[in-house]
């Protein structure tokens, strides 16, 4: 099968022929038919201090995909070949004192397809049964492929209610421009959004935001007008920049919830006393989904058409020209990227 590789530490990603993965007796193969490419894709190909870190090449890559079941192992049940199905991407060992008490999306033994083991980039795909998350006729496959990035969006806005709420959203990346459209259909009385790149601020518009600005002064005026200074009900922090995460920590008003998903690179320094102590803040560290809440949370919006996030895709790209879908995502002139897999 093709499969597009990390061959060796270094910038860059290869087309290259590969075994088809075999199957176990809990595993179900799938066949690829479109995969999201996000900014951990481009890190990858960049090859930058995070994946120099982590991955140990050669691998196949990507971590978002859906497709059709074509093999499934003896032991499987409720699967069926034909059923177009995605999948967690988070592989936890199932017997920690975590998973077996509802913490598996912070297992400490996790590991991430298309990061740590072969992934999502290929014609087919091999993954464990209890992954598996079917997909129904309502949903489009290029939405399907993207349920890991929108389950992120949904852990982020729902881990406490917003119904009501003022809600502040830093970052109209992908993630970002989905916690808008998932906020909006949760109720919440108003939306700000913060971003710096103008084709996101207008996507942003388009999800649905009430207020989009620039961050700095004008997001401080926004935060005090829609408030009455009294300072945003939550926060959703997913650009992981430094200014960000402590404006963050700012506007958010007493006792109310900050819920980090940014990744930042370096250590950042915080006012703890004056911006979290002394405001009696809840800050919530999120991490992928909740396994399997969030999955149907996710489904039960989409099958109600509470959402519609494909306005956050802006490119298709076939599966030979990936380094188009790449440099797109590079050059910050992208929302969401999506890998047809047709050609291949």
């Amino acid at each position: 099968m093709k499969a597009i590789v990390k061959e060796a530490p270094g910038p860059g990603l290869a087309v290259r022929d590969v075994v088809v993965p075999s199957i176990g007796t809990t595993d179900v193969l799938i066949r690829v038919q479109a995969a999201g490419i996000c900014g951990t894709d481009a890190h990858i190909w960049e090859w930058n201090h995070w994946a120099a870190s982590r991955l140990k090449p050669p691998l196949i890559i990507g971590h978002e995909f859906a497709g059709e079941v074509v093999a499934v192992g003896r032991e499987v049940r409720g699967i069926a070949p034909g059923q177009i199905v995605s999948a967690e991407g988070h592989l936890n060992c199932g017997h920690c004192v975590l998973c077996r008490n509802g913490d598996a999306h912070v297992c400490r033994d996790m590991k991430i397809i298309g990061v740590d083991v072969d992934g999502a980039f290929a014609e087919y795909i091999r993954m464990p049964a209890s992954n598996i998350w079917p997909i129904p006729p309502e949903v489009p496959i290029e939405v399907a492929a993207i349920h890991d990035p929108l389950g992120n969006a949904f852990h982020t806005v729902l881990a406490t209610p917003v119904a009501g709420a003022t809600v502040l959203i830093q970052g109209a990346g992908p993630i970002g421009l989905m916690a808008i459209a998932i906020a909006r259909a949760a109720g919440a009385a108003r939306v700000i959004c913060s971003e710096t790149n103008p084709l996101r601020r207008a996507l942003a518009a388009k999800l649905g935001a009430h207020v989009v600005v620039e961050p700095g002064a004008g997001l401080s005026a926004a935060v005090g007008d829609a408030t009455d200074g009294l300072g945003v009900d939550v926060v959703c922090e997913m650009s992981g920049h430094p200014d960000a995460i402590r404006s963050s920590l700012e506007l958010v008003r007493n006792g109310g919830h900050v819920r980090l998903l940014g990744l930042p690179t370096d250590a950042v320094s915080i006012d703890l006393a004056g911006t979290v102590i002394f405001k009696g803040i809840t800050i919530y560290g999120v991490l992928g989904r909740r396994m399997y809440d969030t999955w149907t949370q996710m489904s039960a919006f989409l099958k109600a058409g509470l959402i519609d996030v494909r306005p956050i895709i802006t490119h298709r790209v076939p599966f030979e020209r990936f380094e188009e879908g790449i440099a797109a995502i590079r050059s910050g002139q992208a929302g969401k990227v999506i890998l047809t897999m047709e050609s291949a």
